[in-house]
């Protein structure tokens, strides 16, 4: 389980942290594994690997969010329970690793040592509500013209069908995992870490003030240039790594 779950690419024993990174809606771990060779040797890295994806291909997309979030929970914590944890979640990414967080604590009462969220309003943020159909209710039609409204996937992938029919299933899984991200947040933050904050400068408006609720520790906000997906750009993923490790220094 722990093997399938994290994807660490270069491994560091002594390390005195663990950054874990949380995928994007239809994304997988690989992007992450790379920052490990970039990253300085007290940090190492490692993505999440959900199934249906990358070296889990085999495996059918599972859309139950309680699974997922229990079984990365688990994944996390049995192999690196002596580790300080640091949390980097992107879009959808940013939601699974709030829900992650939340079990950790009330499982096993320890919360990552600082959290990076980005490209997306905060999990009670009114901007999240969706009134409409659910996307499991949703045909294949459907669910397109919804990711187009929503932005965030490529065009170049939502134009062409052969790339469609890779990208749907893990999409939709995605997209269906997220409506079950509904864990409340109370007058009472639930954590006391720092967390820091970003986004595209073109990208749609997120409501990342309402991230602040999340935790009585200090908080930053910070806008990088790009859209949705800035942090593919190789000034910004190395802006990104770096402000991570002088922030654990």
């Amino acid at each position: 389980m722990v093997d399938k779950f994290l994807n660490c690419r270069f491994a560091k024993p002594d390390a005195n942290y663990v950054l874990i990174c949380f995928p994007w809606a239809g994304g997988g771990s690989n992007f992450y594994a790379q920052w490990g060779k970039m990253s300085p040797d007290f940090v190492e890295v490692c993505g999440i690997t959900l199934p249906g994806r990358e070296s889990r291909f085999r495996e059918s997309c599972n859309s139950d969010a309680k699974q997922i979030v229990q079984d990365t929970c688990s994944a996390i914590h049995n192999k690196y329970s002596t580790k300080n944890l640091v949390f980097w979640g992107h879009s959808m990414g940013a939601l699974f690793s709030f829900e992650t967080a939340l079990l950790m604590k009330r499982v096993y009462n320890k919360e990552p040592l600082m959290m990076f969220c980005s490209g997306i309003s905060a999990p009670h943020a009114p901007e999240r509500t969706h009134s409409g159909p659910k996307v499991k209710d949703m045909t294949d039609a459907e669910f397109v013209e919804y990711l187009k409204k929503l932005g965030g996937t490529p065009e170049q992938v939502l134009s062409d069908p052969e790339m469609m029919k890779l990208f749907l299933p893990p999409l939709r899984a995605d997209y269906i995992m997220m409506e079950g991200f509904n864990s409340p947040v109370g007058q009472d933050p639930p954590f006391s870490c720092p967390l820091h904050l970003f986004d595209g400068e073109n990208d749609v408006k997120h409501n990342l003030e309402a991230w602040k609720d999340v935790t009585s520790g200090d908080k930053t906000i910070q806008f990088l240039p790009g859209g949705h997906f800035y942090l593919k750009e190789p000034s910004n993923q190395s802006f990104l790594i770096s402000y991570i490790s002088k922030n654990l220094v």
